[in-house]
Order: structure tokens, then sequence, then C-alpha cells
């Protein structure tokens, strides 16, 4: 039998898995797969879109985007595009991530996943299934291990492909329910993955040619391991686990290391456990890493009807934290650590002065001189229930004055004018642009207003600003291959100058270029 697991991308609050992410999902699959001595083969939903058929008797489909965003070179499934693949395929066909859990596709499949696609199927490929389940520990683990060879096949691999590890399941919150529209309280009691087990797997990765790595898969990074839980929905970090975790994946010399989800609201209350972890993460991860908090609005009463785990003064305190241990710049040219903030548009309670309230928190942010390496502002998805978005004018407004008035001036304070971001790939190529970012987590887009070539690495100057994203030359510049639109990028080099530049090319020494035209000393010595 032949298995094909066609990836149709994966956007969840602790899990990524859309290009140059891989997820877990195809990781576990892969590993039942090859336990059960299945030939397996990976596909993205890309080459079918280019045209290729799926091949094999089983299809694995694994996609959905709980939390949409935007996307640089792709993006996921459509439903339409799930249904199309499910029609045309006369083999046995599985259903797993988001578009099965959440019911958001009910039929087309002999099998939808309602909780884990790996486990359930194991448990129909050994005639063992009587209801779906979750995996367990033990399988977790083993299928992650047993399934690593798939990212040889993945079109990332090895050097821009960026592995999403898991740390563990489900939220600390869970007791009191959690926030009202997440998924991971669903889960129930957290359930941890031992450090051996994940330090394990990355050193497969790594075996195999794996480079880059973020430890996503956790609804809060900080809560890892942590003391109290089902007992208290702010438990006490674990400093030791932690520092035990990071320390050690340092030694497998990753390229990048970052991470992703922390609860505000756990460092605000154990600020000197919290600050111990942030230096753990300063020292032992990748600059660029980011701490995405989900503060999801500022007004009080939305707080309460939405059960919202943290207050503005909690968030304020982790802002500060992360900001005065992290902010220092690395060696990529990007801060070592930042954090994120998370807005949710259409929660219950939601009044006209709650963006306004949400607003003037991140005016103050501003104010006091902290960074957000990134905002977020989406509207809810109704994931656990039904939720009336009714201020849509005031959200549209409320995320224009965020990108206008927030978003722009942190840009140029979190990487200036001249900095050097190191490791640019180069993803996407439109019309006169090329489109590259940093690998890692939440990577800034880098716009070259010139074409180049797509696929490879390159160190690029930051010369401009748009209101997510910078514009930069490619650094150092080679004076004598250099495009005329590149060198019109430079600032100061206009038409005519850059022209005359062509013109006089060859120059044997760059100091003959930069005698004649000063403007370009910045961008062509190192």
């Amino acid at each position: 039998m032949l298995a094909t697991i066609l990836d149709g991308y994966v956007d969840e609050p602790s899990m990524l898995g859309v290009p140059p992410y891989i997820s877990p999902y195809i990781r576990q699959v892969a590993g039942v797969c090859r336990e059960l001595g299945v030939d397996c083969r990976y596909m993205s939903i890309d080459r079918w879109r280019k045209g290729e058929s799926v091949p094999g008797e089983l299809l694995i489909f694994i996609g959905g985007a709980v939390v949409p965003g935007k996307y640089l070179r792709t993006y996921p499934a459509s439903i339409r595009e799930v249904m199309d693949i499910a029609r045309s395929f006369k083999g046995l066909k599985i259903l797993g991530g988001g578009l099965a859990r959440f019911g958001i596709i009910k039929d087309g499949f002999d099998y939808i996943a309602k909780k884990d696609v790996d486990a359930l199927l194991y448990d129909v490929l050994t005639d063992n299934f009587d209801g779906h389940r979750f995996h367990s520990l033990n399988e977790w683990n083993r299928w992650l291990l047993n399934g690593s060879y798939i990212v040889e096949q993945h079109p990332d691999f090895p050097y821009s492909i960026i592995a999403e590890i898991e740390t563990f399941r489900g939220c600390p919150r869970y007791i009191t329910g959690g926030c009202s529209f997440c998924i991971e309280p669903l889960y129930g009691k957290p359930v941890f993955r031992d450090v051996d087990d994940i330090v394990k797997e990355v050193e497969t990765l790594r075996k195999l040619g794996v480079l880059n790595f973020r430890v996503g898969g956790q609804s809060c990074i900080y809560s890892y391991k942590g003391f109290g839980v089902g007992e208290k929905d702010i438990v006490q970090p674990n400093v030791g686990a932690i520092r035990s975790l990071f320390s050690r994946l340092h030694k497998l010399n990753p390229k990048v290391l970052h991470v992703d989800n922390a609860n505000p609201a756990v460092i605000a209350t154990y600020q000197d456990e919290s600050e111990k972890i942030t230096e753990v993460l300063v020292k032992y991860t990748t600059p660029g890493n980011v701490v995405s908090f989900g503060m999801e609005s500022a007004d009080p009463e939305v707080r309460k009807c939405n059960n919202l785990n943290t207050s503005p003064s909690q968030v304020m305190d982790a802002i500060r934290i992360v900001n005065e241990l992290g902010s220092e710049r690395g060696e990529n040219g990007m801060p070592r650590l930042l954090p994120g903030l998370n807005f949710i548009c259409g929660l219950r309670c939601e009044r006209k002065e709650s963006y306004a309230m949400s607003f003037k928190f991140l005016e103050e942010v501003l104010s006091r001189g902290y960074l957000l390496r990134r905002i977020n502002v989406r509207q809810i998805a109704e994931i656990r229930g039904k939720f009336k978005f009714k201020y849509k004018h005031e959200c549209w407004k409320f995320r224009k004055e965020v990108r206008e008035k927030i978003d722009a001036p942190m840009l140029r304070r979190i990487v200036p004018e001249m900095t050097i971001l190191k490791d640019v790939y180069l993803e996407v190529k439109k019309g006169n642009y090329t489109y590259g970012r940093q690998i890692g987590s939440y990577p800034l887009v880098i716009v070259l207003p010139y074409p180049d070539n797509t696929g490879k690495f390159v160190d690029v100057k930051v010369v401009g600003y748009g209101k997510r994203s910078v514009t930069g030359v490619e650094y150092p510049l080679n004076i004598n291959s250099a495009s005329y639109r590149a060198l019109m990028a430079i600032p100061g080099i206009g038409e005519k100058k850059a022209v005359s530049i062509i013109r006089n090319r060859p120059y044997r020494k760059t100091e003959d270029a930069v005698n004649s035209y000063p403007e370009l000393k910045e961008f062509i010595e190192e």
C-alpha cells in the first residue's frame, strides 16, 4: 500500500505548519506509517495546485487554519480544494487537523479525525478503530521519532525548513475553562513531554539535516512542567526544567531556535522565576525570537465575560520584563527576544469603547519605549461557540490605526535604518520586487525593490519602511553586477547616478566607485 500525506497546512493557536514550517501532524502520521510498514510519501497542496494528481491507495489529508493569518509564499487549503481532492481520490481517505477536529468539514472522507489523526490512522490500519481518541504520551513521542524521515521530502528541506516542536498539550487554565474562544483548554489537564524526549526528537531531526526549530507547540512556554497544574490556572514556572530543555537544545547547534506562546499573567505573577526563564531564552535561543502574548482586549468587561487570562497591568509587566532582558541586538541584526501581542475582535461583551482602551494601552507601550515585535489584530474564530461581531467598523479602524500609529514607529525602533539583517531567505518574486524573510518565529518581511533570484540566503541592509515590512538592499552589493533598480534603491543614488555607475563599469577597485559616488560606501564595503 502507498499512502500519501497531503499537507494542506495548519495554523492553530499553538501550532504552525505553513511553509517553511512543517507541523508535527505530518511527522506523527508518517511515524504511524513507518511503524506499520506502509510506504508513505509527502505531498504539499501547492504541488496539487500545479496539477499533480495524488498517488496511492491511502490519502491522509492534514489541514485547517483555525487562526488564519497573512502568508507570504502560499496559503492553507480552502474547503473547496479539500473537497475537490476528496472527490477525485479513489482510495481510502482520512482527514485530520483543524478542518476535521472542529467540524469544518463533515463529509467526503471515510474517516474524519475528531481527535488525533495519528491515533485514528493507527487504529484503522490495525483494524482496531472503535472511536476517536487522543494518542498516548508514548505514542506521541514514538511516532514523532519514527516519522522524522518525512522532512526530507519537504520542499524547504534542508536549509529553510523549520520544524515545529511540541512541549505539551493543553492549557493550565483548563480548570476555569480557559479563554472563551481558545481550543487548548478543551484537551483537559495538560500532558507534558519530558525533556529527554524533546531533545531526542530535535537531535534526530538535526542528524537528518534540519537546521531550524521553533518550540512553538504549547499554550505557554513559561508554564512548561509548571508547579500547581490542576490546582490553579496561573501555575508557578519550573525554571530548572526550562533551563535543562533549552541548554540541551542549544548544544545541538541549531541555526535557528525560537519559541512562541507565553502567558503574560504567569510572567507578571511570578516575576523572579520568569526573569530567570527569560534569561535562559535569551542565552540559549537565537536572535529574532518572539514570545507571543494573548492579551485579546484591554477592556475589563471583555476580560470578565471571556475569562481572559491577563489584565493590562500584567501584560505591561510582562512586556517590561522581556524588553529589559531581551531587547539587545543579536548577531543576525534582530533583537534577541521581544514580545508580540494578540488582539481579537468580536469577543463577548465588546463595546465601541473596547477598541479605544486597547489603543490607549498600545500608546502607553510606545511612550514607555518598549518594543513589540508584532501586533496581531484578528476576527474571532467561532470554534468553541457563537460570537456576535457587532463592531466591525471599529475593529477595522483600530487595526488601521495600529498599523499607522504603532507598528510604523515601532518598526523603526526594532530595525533602525542601515541595520544589517543576515540570512534573509528570498521566497517570492513579484514584478520588480523580491520578498524575503529570516527563518524563525514571526519573521519580518523584507522587500528588495528589484527582482532577484529566489531560494537563496542573502544579507540585507535596511533603507526604508512599510507598515509591517522593511525595504532593503543586498549587502555587500557587487557594484559591477548590481542591477539598475538595485542601485536606484540606495539612498542618494537617483536615476542619473545609477545610469552613470553602470556606464563606468567595471570598477577594478571599490575605492574607484566610492570616490566618484560616496553614497555607495555604506553598501559595498564590509
